[in-house]
């Protein structure tokens, strides 16, 4: 009889490298593994009871959470809510420039932590891979959140997220993360009856999530050989500009700029075989979700965001803060179609296939 546990998840090549398995085993019989890139769960027989729990909670083996692969294909099937949406920017200059768009996720963080509304917020900061895997990390230091402000398209794991609901139920968190991200929490809020009362979850949109060999890539290709990369940046808009280029900082001191379309190149490539089934591009069960807004007409040197409020707690957020931002109200039909969501499609028929068969 086949074991109730994520070595399915990871011999059917579905794992996001969350960490959720490992955080919430009661036997602590499930630790991670770094092979080809990426962050596996590694389950010891011996320890484990087959409870089931970590497959029952693993974001990657749920493909069709929402059961689209019984629906006719439509416009809004992979959309997710929305009560209101925008083209936006932060107003305060500094966050922008550093920011990999518009900056509002950093700028909300920052006042709603300034306000104490909340406790601290989940980010990632990244600079290069240390062979460790890479943490959401609880913070309320400005300092800490403005390093976490660009973009990382690396897998990252919700690890302290979980044990730290798990332990400080009552706190205030806010949790930034990609679909997966946010998806498996949400399953772990749920399993265990946690209240999302004092949680505000700020989705990003995900367009492929790619393994660490990208990192490594770039630096046995860009760097020579007696330097070694301190710091890897995804999306820069220094020089210039959005969407943004690649930069390589190395301990020489010699820095980098390198051309976008390297990296846009190479996503398919490096991307998780998981990203060929996600059915959620613009993070459906966020409260808000914020994207690029790449809305023909509206790109800007500067960056600027595509935002979906999904939920009222979202909403009352949002537009208690509203003056932060330079808003535009924008039909979220220009959104969807600028973020070819219809894509999407082709994943789900991946989906089928890979159902049908497993």
């Amino acid at each position: 009889m086949e074991k109730l546990s994520v070595t399915k998840t990871r011999d059917l090549g579905l794992c996001v490298s969350c960490e959720i398995c490992a955080a919430v085993c009661p036997e602590d019989a499930v630790t991670m593994e770094y092979k080809n890139g990426q962050f596996l769960p590694k389950v010891d027989d011996e320890r484990c009871t087959e409870c089931g729990l970590c497959l029952e909670l693993c974001p990657g083996i749920d493909i069709d959470p929402s059961g689209l692969r019984y629906k006719s294909i439509s416009n809004d099937m992979f959309a997710g809510p929305c009560l209101e949406s925008y083209t936006a920017y932060s107003n305060d200059s500094e966050i922008r420039k550093i920011s990999t768009s518009g900056g509002l996720i950093t700028n909300l963080i920052i006042e709603l932590i300034k306000n104490e509304e909340f406790d601290a917020a989940f980010v990632l900061a990244f600079d290069n891979f240390d062979g460790k895997p890479a943490r959401l990390k609880a913070t309320a230091e400005i300092d800490e959140i403005l390093n976490a402000a660009k973009s990382k398209y690396i897998p990252a794991s919700v690890y302290e997220v979980i044990r730290t609901l798990k332990e400080c139920a009552g706190r205030r968190y806010i949790i930034v993360g990609t679909p997966c991200q946010i998806y498996g929490t949400k399953k772990f809020i749920k399993k265990y009856h946690i209240s999302e009362e004092g949680l505000l979850f700020l989705g990003l949109f995900c367009d492929k999530t790619l393994n660490f060999n990208i990192v490594r890539y770039f630096a046995d290709t860009y760097g020579k050989p007696s330097e070694k990369l301190i710091k890897f940046e995804f999306k820069t808009k220094e020089k210039y500009g959005w969407p943004g280029n690649s930069k390589l900082c190395f301990d020489s001191g010699r820095e980098l700029i390198v051309d976008r379309a390297v990296r846009m190149q190479l996503k398919r490539f490096f991307q998780l075989n998981r990203c060929l089934f996600c059915l959620d591009k613009l993070n459906r069960m966020a409260d808000i979700s914020f994207g690029d807004c790449y809305i023909e007409g509206k790109s800007d040197f500067n960056g600027k965001s595509s935002v979906i409020i999904r939920t009222e707690k979202g909403r009352e957020v949002f537009n208690k803060y509203s003056y932060l931002f330079s808003l535009e109200r924008e039909d979220v039909e220009r959104i969807r179609n600028a973020q070819h969501l219809m894509e999407r499609g082709d994943n789900l028929q991946y989906a089928k296939v890979l159902i049908k068969e497993n």
